[in-house]
Parts: structure tokens; C-alpha cells; sequence
């Protein structure tokens, strides 16, 4: 009796202290681990779910090509590149280089399409590429270009001839990153893809350069308007960043927030759209998903649920 008395103790004990760790565990969501969830800001689930950097070596003197894994193709001409202090560079150039084209690698980079005057673009393929030899960053040799065949395929097929323009990429006003036009760089066309004929790179070279084929008139056809989306949670606390994905278009807005609203002015009256918002706190990732159709004078309210990675790229991915 008395060894009957001591087991059923036992087990008592080791079932309030399983409880007892229970209650005391922090929430996480369903299907995921501490281990692979725990973010320490929204800037840290960028930055770990951010697209892959290729790298790629050509000779300086004769120039090369290659192919990205989905399919870009990036030609680079013979005696293209000169040092900081322009020498025509011979040896080995490393090429770092990732093309953009789904709405979700888009907000993992930070290089969402973007506005020009406010106006959303539609977007025929994003790029990143810096050339290193010896270690240093160089420069195009004058008169010299980069080619890059953006397959149209990836952004919902060609559009009008002479539709699409080059854009890099630039710090803006809030400190985010935006578009502006080259003047440098052109677009041309074959019937497969989108050619960026990049000419310079941006400054400083160190930094590398974002380049984006552009389509800047695509939204001219839609009366604009105020759409302001309202967080029902605290802004702060979350860090949320919140953004308008386009249905079938290539096209996302980062929308910047003033306390708990995210206006947005230049709103293409009368298109489809999804409410994009994502936050973290306490190590958990948060979101939200809200479809609509974009109305006069509109605001539209949302509110983040606990999600895993694997959801939020799925939903993510659904909408490109």
C-alpha cells in the first residue's frame, strides 16, 4: 500500500509541474518552433526570409553571361568595367547579383514596385547587382552596358511597346527605399522579355545597385483617391509595416503609417487589392490579409492574428 501510495504522489507531482511549465510557456503559434518563429524585430523577419544573393565571377577583358535560377539572363560586355580610379579592370570580376519578381521576395527585399508622384508602378522585373575585383567595387567602363533579359512570363506577360522604363533604386524622403528614373538606362523589348540596358551603376558602387523595369503610365486610366488603413493595434508595439498588393498585377505599395493609420493618397479608384500587414511581438510574427476593392474616400480596419512564416509566404504567394 504504502509503495502504491508513493507512485500515485509521484505522478501527481510530475503532472502539476508539466501544467505548472505549461501555463508558464509563452504562446506560440501553431505549427511552428521557438527556434525557427522567434524574431527579434520585423526588420529580423526581413532580413532572414530575404531572397538569396548569386554570386557570379566573369573576366574583365572578355566579358560573359549567365543565367539565374529563374531564368534571367545577364550579359556582360568584354573591357566593361574600370576601378574607382579608372583602369580598365582585366582579371576576375565577381558579379553579386538576384532578380525580384514575386510580390513576396518584393517585400522581403524592401524594394516593393513602388510610386512615382505618388502613382503606383507596375513592374517588369527587379534586380540587385554589384561587381567586385580585388575585393573593390568598379564601375562601367564609359560607353559600356550591363544587358539584362527580365522574362515577361514572371510578371503576367509583355505590355505595349515602349511601356516600360528604367528605374534604380534610391533612399527616399522616410527613409525607406524608392524608385526613381535613370536617365542613363533604357528598356528595350524582344518578344520573350524586357532587356534593362544598364549603363551605370548607382553611387555609392559599394552599395550595389537596384534596377527595376518600370511601367509608370498603367495606372493613369483610374481615378486616385484616399484610402487610409486603420490599425486596430498598436503600431509601435508590433513595429507593423502594411502594404496594397495588387490583384494580378505586378504591382505592391509600401504604405508608411502616421500613428495607428496608413494613408494612402494616390489609391487607383475601383481595382481589386489585398491589405497586406505584418508585425512582430514577443518573438511571434503577426498578420493580416484583407481583401477589398478600393473605394472613394475609403478606410478599411484591420487587425494582426499570430501566424507562422510558412502561412504568411503562403498567402503571400497566392497573391502574385
Amino acid at each position: 500500500m504504502k509503495t502504491t501510495k508513493k507512485i500515485i504522489c509521484l505522478a501527481s507531482i510530475l503532472l502539476i509541474a508539466a501544467c505548472k511549465k505549461h501555463e508558464d510557456a509563452p504562446l506560440v503559434p501553431s505549427g511552428s518552433s521557438q527556434h525557427s518563429e522567434n524574431y527579434s524585430s520585423i526588420q529580423d523577419f526581413f532580413s532572414r526570409n530575404n531572397v538569396t544573393m548569386q554570386t557570379y565571377s566573369v573576366n574583365g577583358t572578355t566579358g560573359g553571361s549567365f543565367t539565374s535560377p529563374q531564368g534571367t539572363v545577364v550579359t556582360i560586355p568584354a573591357n566593361g568595367f574600370v576601378t574607382q580610379s579608372n583602369i580598365p579592370v582585366t582579371g576576375t570580376v565577381t558579379i553579386q547579383f538576384k532578380d525580384v519578381y514575386k510580390k513576396k521576395d518584393m517585400l522581403f527585399s524592401g524594394m516593393t514596385t513602388g510610386t512615382i508622384w505618388g502613382t503606383p508602378l507596375k513592374s517588369g522585373g527587379e534586380f540587385f547587382i554589384k561587381a567586385m575585383a580585388s575585393n573593390s567595387p568598379v564601375l562601367m567602363a564609359p560607353g559600356k552596358k550591363i544587358s539584362v533579359a527580365q522574362p515577361a512570363s514572371l510578371t503576367g506577360g509583355m505590355d505595349t511597346v515602349n511601356a516600360q522604363q528604367a528605374f534604380i533604386g534610391q533612399m527616399d524622403t522616410t527613409g525607406g527605399r524608392g524608385w526613381a528614373p535613370t536617365p542613363s538606362d533604357t528598356v528595350s523589348w524582344n518578344t520573350n522579355s524586357y532587356i534593362f540596358n544598364l549603363y551605370t551603376f548607382n553611387t555609392p558602387a559599394d552599395s550595389g545597385s537596384w534596377c527595376n523595369s518600370d511601367n509608370s503610365t498603367y495606372f493613369s486610366a483610374y481615378p486616385q483617391t484616399l484610402v487610409t488603413l486603420h490599425a486596430n493595434d498598436l503600431v509601435s508595439t508590433y513595429g507593423t509595416q502594411t502594404y496594397l498588393v495588387f490583384n494580378n498585377i505586378s504591382s505592391m505599395v509600401h504604405v508608411y503609417s502616421y500613428g495607428n493609420d496608413f494613408p494612402y493618397y494616390y489609391a487607383p479608384q475601383g481595382l481589386q487589392c489585398t491589405l497586406v500587414s505584418v508585425g512582430v511581438k514577443d518573438g511571434v510574427l503577426y498578420s493580416a490579409f484583407v481583401p477589398f476593392t478600393i473605394g472613394s474616400n475609403q478606410t478599411l480596419n484591420f487587425t494582426l492574428s499570430a501566424t507562422t512564416t510558412n502561412d504568411f509566404k503562403a498567402q503571400m504567394t497566392a497573391l502574385h
